[in-house]
This record gives C-alpha cells, sequence and structure tokens, in this order.
C-alpha cells in the first residue's frame, strides 16, 4: 500500500506526497515525457512488423504409451512439447519446402494450454502473415498425423499379434489331429494283434482334451480381435485439429499512436508506474480481498496495526488498556467489529467453539485472540480462553495470569479440575492457561482428551475460544481444527503472502477442518490516507469525551 507504517513507527509518504514532488518537479517530469516520446516515435518508424497465426488442437486419450492396453488421458505438457520438437518441425519443413531447417522454425512457434481443456493453441510469429499462417496449420497438421501414426502402429502391432496367436492355435490344433491320426492307426493296429491298446485310447483323449482347450483359447482370441477390430474403427482419433489458422491482417503490438501516447504516458508518471507494478508483484495479502481469494472465506474484521507501547504484554490487551490514543481507539472498534462477526457466525452457522490460529508465528493470533474473548465477555456472554500453544505461550502474560497448572496438566491426569482462572478486570472471561511446558505437546493434543474438554466446556460457557501454534510451524493446530465448530485464521497484513495461505488453507481441509474467516492484522490500509484533515477526527473526539 502507499501508506503505512515502517519498523521505526515513521509513516512512507502517501499520496499527498507524491503530489508535491509532481507540482515541484513539473519542469523534470514535462522533459522525461518529451523524451520518451521521442523515442517512442523513432521505436514506431524502425520496427518491422510482425503477425502470429493461431491454430488450435484437441489431444484425444490414446492408448499409445499404456501398459494394459487401456485408454490414457493426454499430458498435455508433454504434447507441447512433442509440437515444439524438431521432429515435428523437420516435417514441416518438408511439407511447406521453406528451404530451411526446421530447427530455424522453432524460435518463432509457441505453444499454450487451453483452460480447462485437452486443447493446445498453436502460434507462429512472422513478418509475413501468409507464412506465418502456413507454418502454424502445418505445425498442427504434421502434430496431428504424428499422433494417428503412433495409434496407427500400436492397433496393428495388436491385430497382428492376435492374428498371430490365433495361427499358433491352428498349426497346435493340426498337429494334435494330426497325432491322432498316427495314434488311432496305432490302436487298430494293437486291437488287430489282441493287445492292449488302452495308454493309446487314453492318449488319444488326451489329445481331444488339448484341441477343445486350444479351440476355446482360439475362439477368446477371435472374440479379442473382434473387440479390437471394432475399437479401431469406432475409436475418436487420437488428434484432430479444432481450427486452422486464417491469414492475420493486423501486425502484433498497438498501434504507432498508441505507442507514442504509452511512451509519454510513463515519461510522465514513470515514479508512480513503478511504485504500481512493484505493488502487483507483490504477493503479501495486504488487502481483504488477497486474503479471501486465498482462503475461499470472508475476513471478519480488519486490525490495525497497534502503536509502538501496545505491542506486547498486558498493553497488547487493548480491551482492557487504558490508553486514549486515536491508534487504540481504532483497534478497540475492530475488535468490536469482530466480536460482532463472531457473534453471527454463532447464530448463523451454530457454532460456539472456536480455534484462531495463523500461518506464522509472530502474526499476532494470539494479541487477537485475548482480545476477542476480552469483546465478547464485555459484550455480556460468558467465554473461555484455552491456551493450546504448549509450545510458546503468551497469553498468560498479557492477561497477567500465572501459568502453574492448566491444560497440559489436565491432558496428563483428567482428574485435575481447577485448571479455570478467572481474569481480573472482566466478569465472565475465565482463562485454562497452558500449563507446565510438556516434552510431547504433539502428541499430548493428539491424545483426544483435548476434545472431550472442548466438548464440557462448551456445555459450560457461551463461547470457547482455542488459542493454537501457527498451523505451519507445528501441527497442533491441524490436530485441534477438527474438534472445534471453525477456525479462524490470523493474516499479518505486512508479512503473510497468498501462498502461504494457500498452503494453510490445504492443510486444514485436510485434517478435516472447518475454515469460517480470517482476522487481518496490522492491516496497513485501514482508514484510508490522509488529505486535508485528520484521518481519525471521530476517533479523537470519541478519545476526548472518554477523558472529560
Amino acid at each position: 500500500m502507499m501508506y503505512e507504517k515502517d519498523a521505526k513507527g515513521r509513516e512512507t509518504p502517501g499520496l499527498e506526497d507524491y503530489l508535491a514532488a509532481i507540482r515541484q518537479r513539473k519542469l523534470l517530469i514535462l522533459l522525461s515525457g518529451l523524451l520518451c516520446l521521442v523515442l517512442a516515435t523513432l521505436f514506431t518508424t524502425t520496427r518491422t512488423p510482425t503477425y502470429s497465426a493461431g491454430a488450435r488442437v484437441i489431444v484425444n486419450p490414446t492408448a499409445v504409451g499404456s501398459i494394459d492396453g487401456r485408454l490414457v488421458r493426454p499430458v498435455l505438457e508433454r504434447e507441447r512439447e512433442v509440437i515444439d520438437s524438431n521432429a515435428v518441425a523437420d516435417r514441416v519443413a518438408e511439407q511447406i519446402s521453406l528451404g530451411q531447417s526446421g530447427r530455424s522454425l522453432l524460435g518463432d512457434l509457441e505453444v499454450v494450454f487451453v483452460d480447462d481443456s485437452d486443447s493446445l493453441e498453436i502460434q507462429y510469429t512472422s513478418t509475413d502473415p501468409e507464412l506465418a499462417q502456413r507454418v502454424v496449420n502445418s505445425f498442427a497438421e504434421q502434430y496431428v498425423a504424428r499422433r494417428v501414426e503412433q495409434a496407427q502402429v500400436l492397433d496393428d502391432n495388436t491385430l497382428n499379434e492376435l492374428q498371430g496367436k490365433i495361427d499358433e492355435i491352428d498349426a497346435q490344433v493340426a498337429d494334435l489331429e494330426q497325432q491322432i491320426v498316427t495314434a488311432g492307426a496305432e490302436r487298430s493296429r494293437l486291437i488287430a494283434l489282441d493287445i492292449d491298446a488302452s495308454a493309446v485310447t487314453d492318449q488319444i483323449t488326451s489329445f481331444r482334451t488339448s484341441i477343445s482347450s486350444l479351440l476355446a483359447d482360439r475362439r477368446t482370441t477371435r472374440n479379442d480381435l473382434a473387440d479390437a477390430q471394432l475399437s479401431q474403427r469406432t475409436r475418436v482419433a487420437p488428434a484432430e485439429v479444432l481450427q486452422f489458422a486464417s491469414v492475420p491482417e493486423v501486425p502484433n503490438g498497438f498501434s504507432d499512436r498508441i505507442l507514442q501516447f504509452v511512451g509519454l504516458f510513463f515519461g510522465l508518471g514513470a515514479g508512480v508506474a513503478m511504485a504500481f507494478v512493484l505493488h502487483r508483484l507483490d504477493r503479501t495479502a495486504r488487502e481483504s480481498g488477497d486474503v479471501e481469494l486465498a482462503l475461499g472465506a470472508n475476513v471478519l474484521a480488519s486490525i490495525p496495526q497497534f502503536g509502538v507501547g501496545n505491542r506486547s504484554g498486558n498493553a497488547a490487551v487493548v480491551m482492557l488498556a487504558g490508553g486514549r490514543s486515536a491508534k487504540v481507539q481504532r483497534a478497540r472498534e475492530s475488535f468490536r467489529r469482530l466480536r460482532s462477526s463472531v457473534q453471527f457466525l454463532g447464530t448463523s452457522r451454530d457454532a460456539d467453539t472456536y480455534l484462531i490460529t495463523s500461518a506464522r508465528p509472530a502474526e499476532g493470533k494470539s494479541t487477537v485472540s485475548v482480545n476477542l474473548a476480552v469483546a465478547l465477555a464485555q459484550g455480556g456472554a460468558r467465554v473461555c480462553l484455552v491456551n493450546a500453544d504448549l509450545r510458546r505461550p503468551t497469553v498468560e502474560r498479557m492477561l497477567g495470569v500465572p501459568n502453574v497448572r492448566g491444560l497440559s496438566s489436565w491432558l496428563n491426569d483428567n482428574s485435575i479440575t481447577d485448571i479455570m482462572v478467572p481474569v481480573d478486570g472482566t466478569p465472565g472471561l475465565v482463562l485454562v492457561p497452558s500449563g507446565p511446558p510438556p516434552t510431547n505437546p504433539g502428541e499430548l493434543l493428539a491424545t483426544g482428551g483435548l476434545n472431550e474438554l472442548i466438548d464440557e466446556l462448551s456445555e459450560q460457557f457461551d463461547v470457547v475460544v482455542v488459542d493454537a501454534p501457527p498451523v505451519l510451524s507445528a501441527a497442533d493446530a491441524s490436530t485441534i481444527a477438527p474438534a472445534v465448530d471453525g477456525t479462524l485464521i490470523v493474516v499479518d497484513g505486512r508479512r503473510t503472502d497468498t501462498d502461504t495461505l494457500l498452503r494453510v488453507r490445504g492443510e486444514l481441509e485436510r485434517t478435516g477442518g472447518k475454515l469460517l474467516g480470517a482476522v487481518l492484522n496490522r492491516d496497513s490500509t485501514e482508514g484510508g490516507p490522509r488529505l486535508s484533515r485528520d484521518r481519525y477526527a471521530y476517533e479523537r473526539v470519541s478519545a476526548a469525551r472518554a477523558t472529560s
């Protein structure tokens, strides 16, 4: 964002600072714009126009490369490499008689995927529009021909193999029949000589049994052959040209006038444009839309960055802090909005147990947990805050509660009953401390005892808030998530990127956790930029009234 706090609490330049710089350096900006305009004009007069033609092919399943002969869905990345290969390029060069090697065509060829389909877009760029059309259409045709040839070779091999098996069976049957004739003659001779011919008779019977078995195999093989022939006749082509390219009429890129305008605009707004580009390249989830897109859940509240004096210890519990500064007032109102959102979730989603976690450490999940619990208690609800962060507990220090006995104690010994500690100054709020640090926190939380505790607490309290370790730092949060009604993810607006949020979302979905929403913490956009008046006049008036 254009306006935020740096690590030392100083304000970075806002919109008004950039406007002041423009007013002070008008001549420099005009000269920069004129220079870029001249450069753009020189570029438009010296450039050679290029044209791009595009054809589209669809890749259908084939048995090529299959182990069991079944149709296999194509791997588009591999097929893209086949199109962009020397083998296909050489066939193209031979077909259109370019007088050059196929490898020289690959430099201007581009094959791209078509979203949500098994199609590939083939594009070729050239200074000659007719050549671009011929080359790209040839690439499409030669790729389809190559894939059809591969499928035909496979089909021919299959048919030849089956026919060869039939021929082999016929030869074996003929041999056995000849042996039966010979054995029959021998049996007749033995009978004529009044010699026991039972052995020869058994042999003839064995031959006939073998013939019957072979004939059965031949019928089966003939059926397989008929099926293969039918499949070959009715099968969809392994590849088809969906769309041939037409001769491109408009050159690539922008027109000369547009390029000149762009050059002028870039010269006049280079500084602002660069800031915009850097902002667009930044993957940090600074805005609610970024968070909601990555997590697939609504942002329930945006918490502004606290002042230096409210960033740790008891002072971080702004719902109980005595400060009346505009920042503290804004933070309190943000947590009240979060309380309203959670209360709405309780009625609309029938939820009363919540897990609060984050992607990584130091993103403010414990601060949000404590202030939300206090805000809910101040609203009249009976609230139990459970510190399930057995690795790096901080809730007790923030609330000024001793961490002598707590969750780890109860998980080790369910007979312990006095683990809930009332929070001074906040009627209706009790805390279950983390307890003494265990040697095996992950295994302790995975025993199932925490599920029972949460169920018991949900019967005694209106709302149960569970503070858990970060999702990507330990498996504890993923273990706890299925035991609660929903999970809230705390997102640091200064450092959490969208890729990390996607990983968090996937981890929760993998373990069966229900993601109800997110909290955008340290939101530097809260309140908007300053213009000629103070951004937080309303908070200043509220603070003045509170102290009078």
